[in-house]
């Protein structure tokens, strides 16, 4: 009896709570909704009419194939049709579809939903495919007025690759509205960049992954943020003309590739090159010198650094530096170096690396050097386990003031195990709130209601999609 009482106490409760949450403006309501599992908003609609008419004009449409875990590509095509059919022919926030490598969608089903969310003036637009045929590309995208944010990560074509490696931006674009770009896989020309910013003049956040780059030159008056992360095809150099650059980030291409033009003060960089020399009359440092966080790696910013850091001026912003990648042990010179110009430092990530069997080292002197960091509290050291010259990095650490207490030792299996536990972590987590999610289902069968179009074969019996009044095809759209 009591405990009887007490689940009809818990379901009272529960549909106050709901009655309460109800009363929320819509604007709210939708925010509650992008962070609850699309499968479950599906299912929400039957809670009351408020809340049909609210899941029905859903603005944030958001699959991820990790909440589709045990479903095939047939069953989850069905469903995004439903979602897409029974939905109010209302704007759309959000549309976000990432899609694992397993069981590659259909190109014309994604062409489809991509379609629909364009129509309904999409703000952003976030699609991530391993496998998908770059060739069949819907033209709208790229001359959707309302769309502000657009994230393309797509990887090769499932069946065969085509004349190109990457996409291939079209002639027109036209995207008034954009301020955030994130294109991977992709080729870009100076001709189709100078389109995407001459056609979208807010556009401030731009980042391009694993891409082919033909150009010399990124100008731009309004770009706050660039990120060049891997290049397909060496990098035969480039000019960044952006005065207003706020946040630099590039891997993957030496030093040389990079030159500066109307320099702008970042206050952030992350820069990790491939280079080993670095002959270059303009001074880097420039652009660096008012930054507050900056990591710094590769061998041709240590050659950078010795060449501009004894005549640089003091870096009064900085409170954040990981800088390294090489021998630091018998090459401290760049790091001391940096130290005196940082007065205002208060975390230092230093990444040792071991010599090279065979190779030879050109170390500036280090005799004398001194430092104060008073506002240092932090120091991480990331060495190899077992390297027993990293005795001498501490001894200099140590004698110039800095505790004992504040320096940590962390070794890369040690770094490496403990995000592949951290991601295993998550997984595990997340394929719990699944398996609970699937078994309430089970014992909730008003949950669950028949619908020709979210079932196969296999699902004949029993539907847990949660679609009961689809009857036509979303191409109505």
């Amino acid at each position: 009896m009591e405990s009887s009482a007490d689940e009809h106490a818990m379901e009272s409760d529960t549909e106050t709570e709901s009655d309460l949450i109800s009363e929320l403006p819509e604007d709210i309501l939708q925010k509650i909704l992008s962070c609850v599992w699309i499968r479950t908003v599906v299912r929400m609609r039957r809670v009351s009419r408020k809340w049909m008419e609210l899941c029905e004009s859903l603005q944030f449409i958001c699959l991820d194939y990790r909440d589709f875990e045990h479903w095939k590509v047939e069953k989850f095509t069905r469903f995004v049709n439903n979602l897409l059919l029974v939905r109010r022919k209302v704007d759309l926030q959000t549309f976000q579809l990432h899609w694992n490598p397993h069981g590659p969608l259909n190109c014309n089903d994604v062409r489809m939903w991509i379609g629909y969310a364009v129509k309904h003036n999409v703000k952003v637009l976030d699609v991530k495919l391993c496998l998908y045929d770059k060739t069949v590309l819907p033209p709208a995208i790229f001359t959707c007025r309302s769309l502000q944010e657009l994230n393309l990560q797509w990887g090769n074509a499932p069946y065969r690759d085509y004349d190109h490696t990457g996409l291939v931006l079209p002639d027109i674009i036209n995207l008034p509205s954009l301020k955030k770009l994130t294109l991977r896989d992709v080729e870009v020309d100076e001709l189709s960049l100078n389109r995407f910013i001459a056609w979208s003049p807010g556009l401030e956040d731009l980042n391009l992954i694993d891409s082919a780059m033909h150009l010399d030159l990124i100008a731009s008056k309004a770009l706050k943020r660039l990120t060049l992360d891997g290049f397909l095809d060496e990098c035969d150099g480039f000019t960044i003309a952006a005065p207003h650059l706020i946040s630099f980030e590039c891997t993957g291409c030496s030093l040389e590739a990079i030159s500066w033009r109307d320099q702008p003060s970042l206050e952030s960089a992350r820069i990790d090159t491939c280079g080993y020399t670095f002959d270059c009359e303009s001074k880097f440092t420039g652009v660096l010198k008012y930054a507050k966080k900056l990591a710094l790696f590769g061998s041709d910013i240590k050659v950078m650094l010795e060449k501009e850091l004894p005549t640089c001026s003091a870096f009064e912003s900085l409170t954040t530096l990981e800088i390294g990648e090489w021998f630091l042990t018998e090459d401290l010179y760049v790091v001391l170096r940096f130290l005196q110009l940082s007065p205002r430092l208060e975390e230092l990530t230093l990444m040792h690396r071991p010599l090279d069997e065979g190779a030879e080292i050109d170390c500036m002197p280090i005799d004398g050097m001194t430092f104060q960091c008073p506002l240092l509290e932090s120091v991480v050291i990331q060495c190899s386990e077992g390297d027993g010259r990293i005795d001498k990095l501490l001894s200099v650490l140590v004698v110039n003031g800095i505790s004992l207490d504040n320096i940590n030792i962390a070794f890369y299996d040690e770094i490496e195990k403990r995000d592949r536990a951290e991601r295993i972590r998550a997984d595990e987590e997340q394929s719990k709130e699944l398996r609970i999610f699937e078994k309430r289902v089970k014992r909730n069968p008003e949950w669950r209601e028949y619908d020709p179009y979210a079932m196969s074969e296999s699902d004949s019996k029993q539907s847990d999609d949660g679609f009961s009044d689809a009857s036509d095809d979303p191409d109505d759209y």
